[in-house]
């Protein structure tokens, strides 16, 4: 059962595209930093990029620590041990900075137009959804590539299930429809979901669960792909894990609100946000 919750205890960080980096409890926001589209959170501080700058702040404070070069149209963040990892869609790569300095310490090929990295719940392993080319890309600790897998029409979001990664694909021509592929520890990929609506983002959730969002729905589904509960949403252009339930970012109604529950943020164009526990 999904708790219809508010903020409470928490600090929301959102990566608005038009009204920059914006913080805050639910309650009020204000600006803390220029505009932004990813984020991620360790170590005590908070990551986020635009357009091709990256930038540390103090988790607390909100002080900006340092900033750091990045590729242009970063789409996704996460952190892998103590590195960021970032995923761009315009140069089809991901990189890894050094969390404390921004240095950069990686970079590779991922795709054509990827869309979503996701980080295995143990830390060991990143995962990336590698776009109009169709595949899964799966790196380990050292960032090396250690299987790649194809699925149907363009890979757009990826996560990690307690058994296997779970993969959102658009597919079809002129109107696509979505398909989510469950791909085992082995690398076979099977069909788990389909809907006629357009895919957006999807996202894990504890207890064998996740959601899978699409134009107009998100659908919250356990691990082998039955729809446990459907909510009305526009546009969910990101999903990312909040308490019991989700923070849910819409770019076209400009709102970040959890899933059942209220709007939190009212903006313009948030594409990413975090919740953080406070001090």
């Amino acid at each position: 059962m999904l708790k219809k919750e508010g903020a409470n205890g928490m600090k929301i960080w959102v990566a608005d595209g038009e009204a920059g980096l914006m913080q805050g409890n639910g309650q009020g926001f204000c600006w803390a930093g220029e505009s932004c589209c990813a984020l991620c959170a360790g170590l005590g501080h908070i990551y986020c990029a635009g357009q091709k700058r990256g930038v540390c702040l103090d988790g607390g404070s909100g002080d900006v620590l340092f900033d750091f070069p990045v590729p242009g149209g970063i789409c996704a963040m996460g952190m892998l041990g103590e590195r960021v990892c970032a995923l761009s869609s315009d140069a089809d790569c991901l990189s890894a900075f050094c969390a404390h300095t921004g240095a950069l310490l990686f970079s590779a090929p991922a795709g054509d137009y990827p869309r979503d990295l996701s980080i295995s719940p143990c830390g060991k392993y990143l995962a990336v959804a590698g776009g109009a080319a169709g595949e899964v890309l799966l790196f380990d600790d050292n960032l090396s590539c250690i299987q790649k897998r194809r699925v149907p029409g363009a890979a757009c979001a990826v996560c990690f299930l307690p058994r296997h990664m779970a993969a959102l694909c658009a597919v079809g021509d002129q109107e696509l429809s979505t398909r989510v592929m469950r791909i085992s520890p082995r690398g076979v990929a099977e069909e788990m979901y389909v809907s006629p609506q357009v895919p957006c983002s999807m996202c894990a959730l504890e207890g064998n669960r996740f959601l899978v969002g699409c134009h107009g729905e998100i659908a919250l589904l356990r691990g082998d792909g039955r729809v446990l509960r459907r909510f009305s949403s526009v546009y969910p252009n990101r999903l990312r894990p909040f308490r019991e339930g989700a923070l849910i970012c819409d770019g076209y109604q400009g709102t970040v609100r959890c899933l059942g529950g209220p709007i939190l943020y009212q903006g313009k164009e948030p594409w990413d946000a975090i919740g953080i526990k406070s001090e």
